[in-house]
């Protein structure tokens, strides 16, 4: 799979920026969540995404392990 075409993109951006009244898009801003994150992931190929992840999930086994190792120490 590749990146989403500029094209596509950019009506994703519009609709973000510019939600019809009453839509799950205006929905979701009025509520308070950040659809720009959402649109970062979507500039990104499912290769750099899965990469993304897998660097957070080595993030959280190091803090696993870390706090473990305080805990040995106590």
């Amino acid at each position: 799979m590749e990146k989403l075409s500029e094209e596509r993109l950019e009506k994703i951006r519009q609709l973000i920026m510019n939600p019809r009244p009453g839509s799950k898009v205006a929905a979701a801003l009025e509520f308070g969540i950040d659809l720009t994150l959402t649109f970062g992931q979507l500039k990104k190929t499912p290769q750099q995404r899965v990469d993304d992840l897998q660097s957070i999930m080595r993030s959280f086994e190091e803090i696993a392990r870390a706090r473990t190792e305080l805990r040995k120490r106590k």
